[in-house]
Order: C-alpha cells, then structure tokens, then sequence
C-alpha cells in the first residue's frame, strides 16, 4: 500500500496465542520458552528465548525457526525462507513457521508464494486473525482487492480490535471509489483507541480523506 502499508514483522509471530500441538520430540524446556515467545509482547524477552533455543536445539524445528527469526531482523529473507523450510520439513504443521515464512516471502515481494502459503496456515488455523490481516495485505499487494477486502472483512469478524484493518479497508474501498465505506471505515480507524505518533501518517491521511470524501459527497447533492 505504498507509504501507508503498516506490516509489522511481529505479526509473524509474536501476536498468535493459538500454540501449533506440542511435539513429543522437544524437549519441555525449549517447547516452554517458544510457548512464552508466543504468548510475550517483551520483544527482547523472547529475543532471548529465541538464542536460547538456538543453543539447546539448533537442528529442531523450533531452532530453525528462531534462526530464521534472527535473519528477517537483519532483512536477509531469503536465509529467513530457507530456515523457515527447514523447520517446516521437520514439522508440516508448524503454523507459526509457515506464517514467518509467507511474511518473508512479503518482504522480497514474492506476492503469490506469500498468498499460497498464508492460505495454507489458515487452512489449518482459521481463526489466527493476524494472518487473515496479512493475507489481506499480500492480496492489496497482487492487485487483488477484492480478496483483500475478504480477508481483512474475515480478520475483523474474528478480532474486532484489529484497528489499522479499518484503515485498510478505507483505502481499498476509497481507490474502488465506493465512497460511502470508506469514509465509514476511515472514521472507526480514526475512531479507535491508538498510538497517535506511531500511526501519525495514517492518521493525517484518513482524516484528509475523511473530509475530502464528505467535501465531495456534499457537492454531488447540491
């Protein structure tokens, strides 16, 4: 979304509370510090618990996947996809992992290969609302707006404190020229409970839009 594409590389990860089944094959000290990973918004929290596991089990799926944490803090996806896999061929069904790897897939703009694999994570977890959120975004980004709209629409059912999903659908529906609902959207984004600096720009240019949209929508009827 241009400027105005708010993807967090967190959202890979560290905002999900529904926990991939426990494995048998992990030791119960490495499997408790990736379930605190998950369950912590203490960013340097779970850094340590990630180079934690990475010492105690570098060849398991939870290791690669904390090594493939580290490379897409340094920006290198295309060693964060290859971690990603390793750990996805030790476990399939390792969500997390397979969410991490279609974000980096994002990040490169590789747009079908983060579509494909974000539809594979919510076929088996359907109810994660971040990676509805995401998906959303990697649509926008393929010039699928319409899909977008479905996943972002789908992520708010699930998680009606998604906030920024309000301003995305104001966008979307704004640049499709449906006026009305994306002046509505913009307004619930506006309206919401936020980090005013942090989402400063997307703040000025929904109310921008807010008002220019009404400007126009009062002209129209005089």
């Amino acid at each position: 979304m241009k400027q105005f594409l708010y993807f967090g590389f967190l959202l890979g990860w560290a905002f999900l509370h529904s926990l991939s089944p426990a494995w048998a094959n992990e030791s119960s000290e490495v499997e408790a510090l990736f379930k605190e990973s998950l369950q912590s918004d203490d960013y340097e929290r779970n850094k340590t618990n990630l180079e934690k596991i990475i010492n105690l089990a570098p060849d398991s799926a939870y290791g690669h996947f904390s090594k493939g944490w580290f490379w897409a803090q340094e920006e290198n996806y295309p060693m964060a996809v290859e971690e990603y896999r390793t750990a996805l061929q030790i476990r399939p069904q390792f969500g997390e992992a397979r969410n991490n790897l279609a974000s980096a897939h994002f990040h490169m703009g590789n747009w079908s290969e983060s579509i494909r694999e974000y539809e594979e994570v919510l076929r088996q977890n359907p109810d994660w609302s971040e990676t509805h959120l995401n998906l959303g975004s990697a649509y926008y980004m393929a010039g699928r707006a319409f899909a977008s709209i479905q996943a972002w629409e789908k992520a708010l059912q699930i998680n009606s404190e998604l906030f920024i999903v309000h301003y995305y659908l104001g966008l979307t529906f704004d640049k499709l020229g449906r006026k009305a609902e994306a002046r509505h959207h913009y307004r619930q984004f506006l309206a919401a409970d936020k980090n005013e600096e942090e989402f400063s720009e997307y703040i000025e240019h929904a109310g921008q839009r807010q008002t220019d949209i009404w400007v126009e929508q009062a002209s129209n009827q005089t």
